[in-house]
C-alpha cells in the first residue's frame, strides 16, 4: 500500500524524533527532474503541467500528489477533485542514457478560465516533502467594458469635449485613440490613455473618433464614437475674383461649412439670383456654385453667396471681371548683354489686349513709364493660341540701360474693360 504524507499535516509529539531508519528511506526518497515555472495560457486553451521524477528503489513507498493551495487534485494515480476540466496523465517511463529512468504524471486542465490562475503545486511525500510549484496566468483577450458617450455626441462649437473608454483583460489592455481617415486635432496620428480631451470644439473636431484596446492577446477590441459639432456657417471663396468675358461662361465657387447643414442663397449686388436660362446654381459637398452661361456686360460687377442655418450665417463676396489678369513676367532674370535686355511677360485676357504700360526702376529708385506700346497696332503680342487659354505674351527689349546694375520692372495690361493692376515687380 502507498502512503501520502503532507509536511503541513504532520507533527511529532515533544521530545520525539522520526526513527533513524525512516531518515535513511527519505534519503533515497525520489527527485523531481522537472522545474517549476510560470505558464501565461490563454483563456479557453488547454495547458499540461508537468511534473517528472526519477525512479528509484523506494519510489513505490511515495506517492506524488497535485495541489493547489491546500487542496488535493491527484494523489498518485487517484483524481481526487471533482473538476471534469482536469485530468491526470501518467508520465511513460524513460530510460535516459545513463540508466536512470524517469516516470510521473502531469495535470491536464481543459478549457482554462480566469478563476484557474494560481499555483499548482506536484509534491512527493515524504518525512520532508519535496515540491515544485507552478504558476498559471490567464491570458484574456482585451474587451471595452465602458465608453462615453456611448454612440454619438452633439457639440457646440467652443465648447470642451471628453471621450472616456475602458477595457479589462490580462494583461491590462492598451487605450489608443485614433480618428477614422483623419488625424487626431492635435496633429498627431493617435493619442494613448482612457480620456481624451479636446478643449475647444471647432469644425475640424468633427469625425469618427476609434478606441482600440490591445493587450496582444487574442484580437484587439474597438469602438466607435462620432462627434457632430454645432456651429454657424462659414464661407470660404474660393476666388475671389474671376475674369471672364463677354459671351464666355463664368463659375464664381464658394466653400461653404456649417452644422446642421446651411442653405444658400446667390446675390448679384442685392439682387437674389433664381435659377434661369443665364443662371445656374451646383452644389456638390461643401462646394457651392454659381454658373453664369453666355455672360454680358450687366453680369460683370459683385457677388455674394449667402449660408445661413439655424444658428447663424455667413456671407462671401466675389467678383466677376472682364479685365486682364495679372500679367506675370516670364524671362530669365540675368541679361547675356552689359547695356540691353529683352523681357517677356504673359497675361490672361478674355477680350483683346489693347494696350501695355511698362514700368522699370534702379533698384532703390523710384519706379517710370519706360515703355507704352498699342499691341494692336505694333503687332508685339501673339494672338490667341488655338489651345483657347486666351493667353496673350509680349516681348520687349530695353538698350542704353546702366552696365552692372540692377533693375526693377513692373507691367500691366489694357483690354476692353480697362486696366487690370500693375504686375509684382520683377527683379
Amino acid at each position: 500500500m502507498n502512503y501520502l504524507f503532507f509536511a503541513e499535516s504532520m507533527t511529532l509529539p515533544s521530545g520525539h524524533f522520526p526513527d533513524s531508519n525512516f531518515l535513511e528511506e527519505d534519503r533515497y526518497s525520489p527527485g523531481f527532474l522537472t522545474l517549476g515555472q510560470k505558464y501565461s495560457i490563454a483563456i479557453g486553451s488547454t495547458v499540461v503541467l508537468p511534473c517528472k521524477i526519477n525512479e528509484t528503489e523506494n519510489s513505490s513507498q511515495y506517492v506524488l500528489a497535485w495541489k493547489r493551495d491546500i487542496a488535493v487534485l491527484t494523489a498518485g494515480n487517484v483524481k481526487v477533485t471533482v473538476n471534469p476540466r482536469i485530468r491526470l496523465m501518467p508520465v511513460q517511463a524513460h530510460t535516459d542514457p545513463h540508466g536512470s529512468l524517469s516516470t510521473g504524471y502531469n495535470l491536464e486542465i481543459r478549457d482554462v478560465r480566469n478563476s484557474d490562475a494560481g499555483d499548482y503545486i506536484c509534491q512527493i511525500g515524504s518525512m520532508e516533502p519535496k515540491e515544485i510549484v507552478h504558476t498559471l496566468e490567464i491570458l484574456v483577450p482585451p474587451k471595452i467594458d465602458y465608453i462615453s458617450p456611448s454612440n454619438k455626441m452633439d457639440i457646440h462649437k467652443g465648447a470642451p469635449i471628453r471621450m472616456e473608454c475602458r477595457a479589462s483583460g490580462n494583461p491590462t489592455p492598451k487605450i489608443v485613440w485614433s480618428r477614422k481617415n483623419n488625424m487626431m486635432p492635435n496633429g498627431e496620428a493617435n493619442k494613448t490613455g482612457n480620456v481624451l480631451d479636446i478643449l475647444h470644439a471647432n469644425r475640424h473636431s468633427s469625425g469618427h473618433y476609434k478606441c482600440t484596446a490591445d493587450n496582444r492577446v487574442g484580437q484587439p477590441d474597438t469602438r466607435e464614437v462620432f462627434v457632430n459639432v454645432l456651429y454657424p456657417p462659414e464661407i470660404e471663396v474660393e476666388q475671389p475674383t474671376v475674369h471672364s468675358g463677354i459671351g464666355h461662361e463664368a463659375q464664381l465657387v464658394c466653400i461653404v461649412h456649417g452644422e446642421p447643414t446651411p442653405s444658400v442663397v446667390w446675390y448679384q449686388d442685392t439682387t437674389q439670383l433664381g435659377i434661369t436660362e443665364q443662371f445656374s446654381q451646383q452644389n456638390r459637398g461643401n462646394k457651392y456654385s454659381l454658373v453664369i452661361r453666355n455672360v454680358t456686360y450687366s453680369d460683370i460687377g459683385n457677388y455674394t453667396c449667402q449660408a445661413s442655418n439655424a444658428l447663424g450665417k455667413d456671407r462671401g463676396t466675389l467678383s466677376l471681371s472682364g479685365l486682364p489678369t495679372l500679367c506675370y513676367f516670364d524671362a530669365p532674370t540675368l541679361s547675356s548683354y552689359r547695356d540691353q535686355y529683352n523681357i517677356s511677360w504673359t497675361v490672361q485676357s478674355y477680350s483683346p489686349i489693347r494696350e501695355y504700360r511698362l514700368f522699370f526702376r534702379l533698384a532703390s529708385k523710384s519706379m517710370h513709364l519706360l515703355h507704352h506700346e498699342n499691341p494692336l497696332d505694333n503687332h508685339i503680342y501673339s494672338d490667341r493660341p488655338a489651345t483657347n487659354s486666351h493667353l496673350y505674351s509680349s516681348p520687349f527689349s530695353g538698350s542704353n540701360l546702366k552696365p552692372a546694375s540692377n533693375y526693377e520692372a513692373r507691367v500691366q495690361a489694357r483690354n476692353d474693360h480697362g486696366w487690370n493692376k500693375l504686375s509684382s515687380i520683377f527683379h
